[in-house]
């Protein structure tokens, strides 16, 4: 419940502190006191807009703060923790700072907060009605909400969305695939070409420096000839060739070894060098003979050289890009080849949680349909209560065919139905306030009046599951008066029982059912205007019912009026 509210150069309030109690609390003013100011601080507690320009004038920052107690919630006290807010378990506070030269800030319990979370929390603590924006009994796409609701179907609501959610997900992704088969189609194409060409050449690792050493070797073959048949006959075979040479040498220095042993390390170290020689050009001959001048070998070398070097161009710059390249794509290659097969796949996934969403659909419409009919008789008796004695309500139930099949969730007896989140029902409120009259939407037929009562009615019946601590009505009696504003009271003084709620009024009817009743003045000092909230006492209570009824000026004849209506509240009440 609301504890207290804190206003500070808010508009034309100036400073102010108001506490609440639990039950029926009563705010009344003369026209322009300030009532819609003090909705509108309300209002920037559950993350409505803030404007610099509803700060007080000659001020730079307004604040608006309250106090709730929590101690029944713990509900709330999970949703604090779960976005890092400190709690205790018995208090929350809120508050809304408006600045002139920065952006506004909300804060939660002194943690700053976001408008999301600020929205997302008000929406748990508060639930705000007035004429206008507030009435979504006016919205037909609410009506569903309010109906599933009543019925508790919160569990089977969330579980179809879970499914609508996966249905379209995987429609999605279906239509991607149907979308972009030409696409693909033309890129396995593609594909295919790339990988054919360079399957033809199928270059191995390495291939390109082997090719690269064997043409060297071929495109010299004739001077690698002629060089080593040069060195050849240098180390061996000419008049002066290097082994003979070394072997006359060799047998000058064995003459001199037998004659002095200092030159045998010598002769052992030339005839080292001799056999070298030896094996050089035995190797050089061998490297001779084994020199073949291959033209046709040279050619295809040459060739396979070229239709790597394409490739490299194409695919590389290396020999190992390419072949990298090759394996990319076979694997892209496999997607785009089983496309059809991936659609049919995916068909079958659809028509799977179609059959689920049918099941889960069914199920959520036949309860609606059955809490319907008890919906229908409560609404209808709290509308005979607060006046509306010839009233009819009915809940409208329709869906909507269509022949594409594949795009629906629900498919029932083979035909197709769209959905939304909230199923495949369209719900829509119909109602005749006139006797003799079938009901029509409620939107065409009721009046503002008529509005006012719809909602109060709907809130009474759904009060019982409605965990909303605190209602707030402003001026939920226009259009009303007399026999109808006291049934109205009285049924705003039971909804009382259940939850904390603070209306605006302007009769007394209702007035006379206040646990707390508050006031708001406007007072005008220096050319300075404020607006001031205050609680009354019993007999200002008394007094200003009395103005309610009479207009400004209290008179004996409004206050024995006043008193009448006070009697008739309390004995309403006991009824």
């Amino acid at each position: 419940m609301l504890r207290s509210l804190y206003i500070k150069n808010y508009a034309l309030i100036e400073e102010i502190t108001v506490t609440f109690d639990r039950g029926l609390a009563i705010i009344t003013g003369e026209t322009g006191a300030g009532k819609t100011i003090l909705m509108d601080a309300i209002s920037l507690l559950i993350g409505e807009r803030a404007s610099a320009d509803l700060i007080r004038r000659g001020e730079t920052k307004a604040i608006v703060e309250a106090e709730f107690d929590i101690t029944l919630l713990p509900e709330i006290k999970k949703f604090l923790t779960s976005n890092g807010i400190e709690s205790t378990d018995a208090e929350l506070i809120i508050r809304r700072e408006i600045n002139q030269k920065s952006a506004a800030r909300a804060f939660i319990n002194d943690t700053p907060a976001s408008i999301s979370v600020l929205k997302e929390l008000g929406a748990a603590l508060i639930d705000l009605h007035g004429q206008h924006e507030h009435q979504s009994l006016l919205h037909p796409e609410r009506h569903i909400d309010f109906l599933d609701e009543y019925a508790g179907l919160q569990i089977e609501r969330k579980g179809f969305a879970v499914i609508f959610d996966e249905f379209s997900s995987v429609k999605k992704g279906l239509e991607d695939l149907l979308n972009n088969k030409d696409r693909i189609a033309k890129e396995r194409d593609f594909y295919e070409f790339q990988l054919n060409e360079i399957k033809t050449v199928d270059p191995k690792s390495g291939e390109d420096e082997k090719i690269e050493r064997e043409l060297s070797i071929l495109e010299n073959s004739e001077e690698l000839r002629n060089l080593t048949s040069e060195l050849h006959e240098l180390l061996y075979e000419g008049d002066n060739a290097v082994h003979l040479r070394l072997s006359k040498a060799k047998a000058a220095l064995e003459r001199l070894r037998k004659i002095d042993s200092h030159f045998d390390e010598q002769s052992h170290e030339l005839q080292s060098a001799i056999a070298t020689v030896d094996e050089l050009a035995h190797s050089l001959s061998h490297y001779a003979g084994q020199i073949d001048l291959q033209p046709q070998r040279l050619q295809e070398l040459r060739s396979r050289q070229v239709a790597i070097t394409r490739l490299k161009k194409k695919y590389g710059p290396t020999l190992s890009d390419i072949i990298a390249m090759y394996l990319k794509l076979q694997d892209q290659l496999g997607p785009a080849s089983n496309i059809d097969e991936k659609i049919e796949s995916v068909n079958k996934d659809l028509k799977k949680i179609q059959a689920k969403a049918t099941t889960a659909g069914i199920s959520l419409s036949e309860a609606r349909i059955k809490a319907a009919q008890k919906f229908e008789k409560k609404i209808i008796d709290e509308l005979v209560e607060l006046g509306i004695e010839n009233g009819k309500f009915r809940i409208n139930f329709e869906i909507q065919e269509t022949k594409d099949s594949w795009i629906t969730p629900i498919s029932i007896n083979g035909k197709n139905y769209s959905a939304t989140k909230k199923g495949f029902d369209r719900v829509e409120f119909f109602i005749s306030t006139n006797k003799g009259e079938e009901p029509k939407p409620l939107i065409k037929v009721a009046s503002g009046g008529e509005v006012s009562r719809i909602m109060l009615a709907l809130k009474t019946v759904l009060s019982a599951g409605d965990k909303i601590p605190l209602m707030i009505f402003d001026e939920i009696d226009s259009g009303i008066s007399g026999r109808i504003a006291q049934q109205v009271g009285k049924a705003m003084k039971a909804l009382a029982n259940k939850h904390q709620i603070i209306a605006i009024t302007h009769l007394g009817q209702i007035a006379a059912f206040a646990d707390t009743h508050y006031l708001v003045e406007k007072s005008s000092v220096s050319e300075v205007t404020s607006s001031a909230l205050r609680t009354l006492s019993k007999s200002e209570h008394e007094e200003e019912i009395a103005r309610l009824i009479s207009g400004s000026k209290v008179t004996d004849h409004s206050l024995e009026a006043a008193r009448s209506l006070l009697k008739e509240a309390r004995i309403l009440v006991a009824t």
